[in-house]
């Protein structure tokens, strides 16, 4: 089991103390099953694909890569409105009640077919006439596929996490993941370029969806009521502020490479996509973290047992424990990590990835932030917030795309993560996220900016390197680790009972594997 996994169920486990032992151990067992399957299953998911995505970049190369990025991207923000908040309505209404699941998710799933196929007409038609070349169009023709597939197994995976069967959904993303790798692959040396790719991408999620479906049906048991066109407006009208806030996060984080579409070229989108697609990787922590806890924020808010605000403040020191070592190493070895993996052809993404890393904090923050919002309730002035992130989003993307290019979107995202994070924190209070927090949030910065002087340091060793590149950077990144683990526990970033935890965890997890 990880480190974040082990210690979330020691924050939550400390949240539940006005209950019983037995119900703290029940939460406990349910938050560390679901976070050890999630994790589990999405470090797997990582790793082949980032191995494939450095096969899949170098054999595509900047430009292909660039349409592959950008069609993506195209269908990523106009896929809100097939969903218009309705998954996150269901799974918070679904695990408060479970007898909602029977009608809610027929009816979200007619009502995704119905705005999806509309979407499969108009996203092509729009691209189209906004003057995309013809390889681009018919990329987003065939990715807009997609949408008609996410509308069946969308609602699926909400009743998985409603359930609390986050197992079964992270199983069914490695599957997707391993269709896509194997698909994909067999296309690419067919010589698919990014066309076969993004047929693989929709074999993935046909297989995710039928998996999905099998599970729900035979393995959960749950049956569903028909369809109700007389329910279609009461879920559209209660998710309109979770499709609010998901428009404009989705707007803040695709927009960038929409725009840069039709005023820089597509090289340019290759570059800007591949460290972007490195710190997507790394989100695994907070994703998993952020998933699992949120069917039981919602049901420990509901019922009244303890305050939230000390789960939400530890997953926050344990997701800035995580992401800050990345976001400093990552700078500071970016040109390593770029050439070795991706060749000479993508030197321009150097730059960016130094850039970027830094919004990779921010981003381990928002996952939690965001659902604590959802948890309170809170979703109605979220969405009003939203609106002002988006617009100066937008205009912060235009202004320095056009005057500094690529790097102007980096600089934008980065500035732009920090101010999620910022409205979250007014949305909430400072109470809930910085009260008797701020000097650990300090320490866990300290740790990090003595792991940074340490690699970049040793970066200057000739004797590092003597093995050759790769071993280098390998050594370097085990030297980062191994002066942040220290530094995490001389500054105290890490409390004793938590090590004592860990320490035991970890000791009973070896019994029972060598029993």
């Amino acid at each position: 089991m990880s480190f974040t996994s082990i210690l979330k169920i020691r924050t939550l486990h400390r949240m539940n103390i006005e209950q019983t032992q037995p119900e703290e151990k029940s939460v406990a067992r349910v938050i560390a099953r679901n976070t050890a399957f999630m994790l589990g299953g999405q470090i797997i998911m990582k790793i082949l694909a980032f191995i494939f995505n450095i096969y899949m970049v170098r054999t595509l190369g900047d430009i292909q890569y660039g349409r592959y990025t950008a069609a993506l991207a195209y269908i990523g923000i106009f896929a809100q409105f097939t969903d218009l908040g309705m998954s996150v309505y269901a799974v918070r209404e679904m695990a408060r009640i479970k007898e909602n699941i029977a009608w809610m998710v027929p009816n979200i799933i007619a009502l995704r077919v119905v705005l999806s196929s509309i979407a499969m007409i108009l996203i092509p038609l729009s691209a189209w006439l906004v003057g995309h070349n013809s390889y681009m169009v018919l990329g987003i023709a065939l990715a807009s596929c997609g949408l008609l597939l996410f509308a069946f197994q969308g609602p699926l995976d909400a009743v998985m996490i409603a359930e609390e069967r986050l197992d079964f959904a992270s199983a069914f993303r490695l599957l997707n993941q391993l269709v896509f790798i194997a698909v994909g692959t067999i296309l690419l040396l067919m010589g698919g370029g990014y066309i076969g790719l993004l047929i693989a991408w929709l074999a993935g999620i046909l297989a995710m969806g039928l998996a999905s479906h099998y599970v729900v049906r035979k393995i959960l048991r749950i049956k569903f009521d028909r369809y109700n066109i007389k329910r279609w407006w009461s879920i559209l009208h209660k998710s309109l502020p979770f499709a609010v806030t998901g428009l404009t996060a989705e707007l803040v984080r695709r927009f960038d490479i929409v725009f840069m579409t039709f005023v820089l070229h597509e090289a340019a989108i290759g570059w800007y996509g591949v460290p972007i697609n490195l710190i997507l990787m790394m989100l695994i922590m907070a994703q998993s973290m952020g998933m699992s806890i949120y069917p039981t924020l919602v049901k420990e808010y509901d019922s009244g047992r303890g305050s939230i605000q000390k789960t939400v403040q530890n997953s926050i020191r344990y997701l800035l424990i995580v992401s800050l070592p990345m976001a400093v190493g990552g700078s500071i070895l970016a040109d390593q990590i770029i050439i070795i993996l991706y060749d000479v052809e993508f030197v321009n993404s150097i730059v960016l990835m130094q850039i970027l890393v830094w919004a990779m904090p921010f981003m381990f923050i928002a996952e939690i932030l965001g659902r604590a919002i959802s948890t309170m309730h809170l979703e109605t002035l979220a969405a009003k917030l939203s609106f002002v992130v988006m617009t100066v989003s937008i205009i912060a993307n235009i202004v320095l795309i056009l005057k500094f290019g690529v790097i102007g979107a980096a600089l934008t995202m980065v500035a732009m993560r920090f101010f999620r994070v910022f409205t979250a924190w007014v949305i909430l209070g400072p109470k809930m996220v910085f009260e008797n927090n701020i000097i650990p949030l300090l320490r866990v910065i300290m740790a990090g900016v003595a792991m940074g002087v340490v690699v970049w340091w040793m970066k200057g060793m000739a004797f590092i390197y003597q093995f050759g590149d790769i071993i280098g950077l390998l050594n370097l990144v085990a030297i980062g680790a191994i002066a942040y683990g220290i530094a995490i526990v001389l500054v105290g970033a890490v409390t004793r009972s938590e090590l004592i935890y860990l320490y035991e965890a970890i000791q009973r997890r070896v019994t029972d594997y060598i029993s």
